[in-house]
């Protein structure tokens, strides 16, 4: 039951009917902008790898801690975008890894999507 109390909500529920386990620890990035963000493995499993298969871990960390620009989020004020350097080679050249971040405390935050996009984020940018 220890697992599941980094599992927000109601979604504890859904992960002891289903019988799921997490297969990596949670990961937690120190930003540039002085965030702790955690990457928790539930989102990553559940989540990211399901929806946005094309991202990797080592573009969410790139993006969260040598980002090319961050920008607060245009509709929410609780998140901050991430955007990192665009991928040079592969299928995905020109693509910018993107990491979206809820702001849990002035000092830490967590992962709330990444994905790959060809378009620079567009909003008020903090950073650098």
């Amino acid at each position: 039951m220890a697992v599941l109390s980094r599992i927000p909500g109601a979604y504890a529920t859904l992960w002891i009917e289903r019988g799921w386990t997490l297969s990596m620890p949670d990961l937690v990035y120190h930003t540039v902008d002085g965030l702790d963000v955690t990457l928790e493995a539930w989102n990553w499993e559940r989540h990211i790898q399901r929806r946005h298969p094309e991202v990797t871990i080592q573009d969410i960390a790139q993006a969260l801690t040598v980002p090319q620009r961050i920008c607060e989020h245009r509709e929410k004020s609780t998140q901050r975008v991430y955007q990192g350097f665009p991928r040079t080679t592969g299928f995905f050249r020109g693509s910018f890894p993107t990491v979206v971040v809820e702001l849990i405390s002035v000092q830490a935050g967590r992962v709330v999507t990444a994905y790959l996009t060809t378009l620079p984020y567009i909003g008020r940018q903090r950073w650098p």
